[in-house]
């Protein structure tokens, strides 16, 4: 019967999971790689943005102001001469020009500040989690080398008589056959039974 706990308590112990040093190193490089993503995301939106403006002030120049100065054109009198007078035309016309061309840049500069926040916010939080995985990556980590050192720790004062490492590594060859269940089942405990003697 003490054979029985013995091997319950061995697997309940060998059952933890493994988590190899490793993975500390590959969280990191994930995070970097996050961070180098998403700055690579706030520049390619400023890009696209910087893009836009310049588009709003071609749009302006060349089909928003010649527009306006036809339609004004349309609500002078016959007898004022346009090309002499051009020059007046435009500087009475230029305040509402200015306040369209304001106006569009100022609501893409909304939206770009929107969308930048949203990246941001987004970002914190994958940032966040990330912190958090990291936190349980190096618990768990801490948690196998302190199970590993029991082990040894076991196996010492056994006089080398139990290596729960051994048992760890018949457990897992159990796991990792399946299929034949009662095959498997059997060579588990003749491999525990060979252990424990």
């Amino acid at each position: 019967m003490k054979k029985v706990y013995f091997l319950l308590l061995t697997i309940l112990i060998i059952s933890c999971a493994k988590i190899p040093i490793e993975s500390l190193t590959l969280a990191d490089a994930i995070n970097k790689e996050g961070e180098r993503m998403h700055a690579l995301n706030i520049t390619l939106l400023n890009k696209m943005f910087n893009g836009k403006k310049n588009k709003i002030d071609i749009f302006i120049k060349d089909k928003y102001t010649p527009k306006v100065v036809e339609n004004f054109k349309k609500t002078l009198p016959d007898n004022v001469d346009v090309k002499k007078d051009l020059t007046s035309i435009l500087i009475a016309l230029a305040p509402e020009i200015n306040s369209t061309r304001d106006q569009m840049q100022n609501a893409l500069e909304n939206q770009r500040i929107k969308l930048i926040t949203k990246l941001n916010s987004d970002f914190k939080k994958l940032t966040e989690v990330s912190s958090q995985l990291r936190k349980l990556i190096n618990s768990a980590i801490k948690v196998s080398e302190a199970r590993k050192n029991a082990f040894n720790k076991l196996k010492l004062l056994t006089q080398n008589k139990v290596d729960l490492n051994q048992f760890e590594n018949e457990i897992d060859k159990f796991i990792s056959k399946g299929g034949e269940i009662g095959k498997n089942i059997n060579t588990l405990n003749t491999s525990i039974n060979s252990l424990i003697k």
